[in-house]
């Protein structure tokens, strides 16, 4: 078995292929092209994945320049106990594992026998989807005799974050005899510029294992299809590093897939790698052990999975432009997940709120990759919210993490509080001594402020109205010679109202604004000196369009016009 550093495998690697669909002349392995966007897919002639994004600059699978990838199915072969339920294994596969060797793993001995690759059909419709079949044999001794051939059919659908690979292993043993094997598919992945990542495992269904590239949140796997499927359920699967220390502990993907011959045992324990490691996976069929389901000659079984690779997709918010009223608050649900609808469990989702109620939050995305933010509304006014999952951890946005916004308003449902105080003894204009009349307003926010007023004025008396009504009263008792009856009260001239011109103002909080209340002069000279009651009502309206209204009234007096000088004639 060959052992290579990554490091020399990457630098064989870097100029394996082209961007072409055609291998060039001294690559390793033909490959076909399949079309389609946004993925590119590639397969080798021994079934060797690949796959680009079209907005990426790298592949999804090590090597990541080259379109002969490390990924793709092996078929282990391990010896069965000799106590165990016949049938034996084939003496010819007895331990063995056949497959590709990889660039930097695995390193298998018994490669597969390359038996043909059909050119790419297909229009990309999910009616007609982009297909191509690969074929492949398991060969042993000299001369070669063939064991089974795995057919191997890749298809894509232009848009899908996945694709689909079936492998159709076929018994052609002469004469025919059972073949008992665990089929595995395994891969080491390339995220978006790095190996670097972490495993990931959702339940389902359908089952998901892969990585994700931590830094970016670009992830790939591979989905299980259950039915109308042929395929078998997995076995069993595993998350963990691509190859640790090259076969000396055996706890990474290649020296797994390496050492699945040896024993009739799972090969990968149902775990996930929870840390940064240079990340593979692999899935495996254990079903073709059991002695009661063995692969008689000339029989198929099949295997198919999706492969997967997704990035993150925009967040969704449950609500973008919410409202409510001061002091209510307003709860935004947030969706991070990525392209494929792996969500971004355990990630922090960091928010920040500006405008009327600033401030920032931070929330652990959950298992549905839901997290939420909470808006106060302490204060009146309109906020934006804007959210981003932090890949990374490190508190800041980098432009691969995803970003979102919502906006929040809150409507002041508070009439505003003002104190209304009247000062002063006679209107504006109304002449004579005192103090104008002044309407002080003071409002605990901005409002904009309207005075109605009005005078009620009491008229005097006239002298000519007295003198009339004594003449009459001195006639009346000449005429009778009688006892004069008691004086009848002299009737009030009616009470006049007069409104007055409003007044219209704006004030800040805490601000006393002044506002005269000004009297025709018309006024003046009709009712001179005159008591009025001045009643002013006042109202104020704030900016959410609350209104509040205060009435106060005042005693005044219409005062005297000022009596003209009297000029004395000058001596001739």
């Amino acid at each position: 078995m060959r052992l290579l550093s990554r490091a020399v495998a990457a630098l064989a690697a870097a100029g394996a292929l082209s961007a072409t669909a055609v291998a060039p002349a001294g690559a390793a392995s033909p490959v076909v092209a399949l079309g389609g966007s946004p993925l590119t897919v590639w397969v080798g002639d021994q079934g060797q994945l690949q796959a680009k994004r079209d907005t990426d600059t790298s592949n999804i699978f090590f090597s990541p320049s080259n379109q002969v990838g490390d990924a793709g199915f092996f078929l282990a072969f391990p010896d069965v106990p000799a106590a165990a339920p016949a049938p034996a294994q084939n003496a010819a596969l007895k331990g063995r594992v056949f497959g590709f060797d990889g660039t930097a793993g695995p390193f298998i001995e018994d490669e597969y026998e390359p038996a043909g690759q059909a050119a790419t059909t297909g229009s990309g419709t999910p009616t007609d989807p982009f297909s191509q079949i690969t074929t492949y044999a398991v060969q042993s001794g000299t001369p070669a005799k063939q064991y089974a051939l795995i057919t191997q059919t890749t298809t894509y659908v232009t848009g899908a974050q996945v694709f689909d690979v079936r492998w159709d292993v076929k018994n052609t043993t002469s004469p025919a005899v059972p073949l008992r094997f665990k089929a595995i598919s395994a891969a080491d992945f390339y995220f978006e510029g790095s190996d670097v990542g972490t495993g990931i495992y959702t339940q389902g269904p359908p089952r998901f294992i892969g990585g994700t590239n931590a830094d970016t949140g670009r992830s790939g796997g591979f989905v299980e299809i259950g039915p109308p499927s042929p395929s078998l359920p997995w076995s069993h699967y595993q998350a963990l590093a691509f190859k640790l220390s090259f076969g000396t502990d055996g706890n990474d993907i290649w020296s797994r897939v390496e050492g699945a011959g040896d024993a009739a045992t799972p090969s990968f324990d149902d775990t996930v790698v929870g840390e940064p490691v240079d990340n593979a996976g692999a899935v495996e069929w254990d079903q073709y052990l059991d002695p009661a389901k063995t692969l008689a000659g000339g029989a198929t079984a099949s295997f198919e999975l999706l492969v997967r690779t997704a990035l993150p997709a925009a967040l969704q918010f449950d609500q973008t432009n919410a409202g409510a009223p001061q002091g209510v608050p307003i709860t935004f649900t947030v969706t991070a997940k990525d392209t494929a609808e792996n969500p971004f469990t355990g990630k922090r989702l960091v928010s920040a709120i500006t405008g009327a109620n600033p401030g920032s939050q931070s929330a652990v995305i959950g298992a549905d990759g839901k997290a939420t933010i909470t808006d106060p509304g302490v204060n009146a006014g309109a906020d934006t919210i804007v959210s981003f999952v932090d890949l990374n951890g490190n508190g800041t946005r980098e432009p691969n993490e995803p970003q979102g916004s919502a906006l929040a308003t809150f409507v002041d449902k508070t009439p505003p509080s003002c104190k209304v105080a009247v000062s002063g003894d006679r209107p504006v204009g109304s002449g004579g001594q005192g103090k104008p009349l002044t309407i002080t307003v003071n409002c605990d926010s901005v409002a904009t402020v309207t005075t109605a007023s009005t005078l009620t004025i009491q008229p005097a008396a006239s002298k000519a109205t007295k003198k009339t009504s004594k003449a009459k009263k001195s006639a009346a008792a000449a005429t009778t010679k009688k006892k004069p009856k008691k004086k009848a009260k002299a009737k009030k001239p009616k009470k006049v109202v007069v409104k007055l011109a409003p007044r219209t103002a704006s004030v800040a909080p805490g601000q006393a604004l002044p506002i005269a209340v000004t009297v025709p002069s018309s006024l003046n000279k009709k009712y001179p000196g005159a008591t009025a009651t001045a009643k002013v009502t006042v109202t104020a309206t704030d900016t959410a369009g609350n209104a509040a209204t205060t009435t106060v009234t005042k005693k005044v007096t219409l005062a005297k016009p000022k009596a003209k000088a009297k000029h004395k004639k000058k001596r001739k």
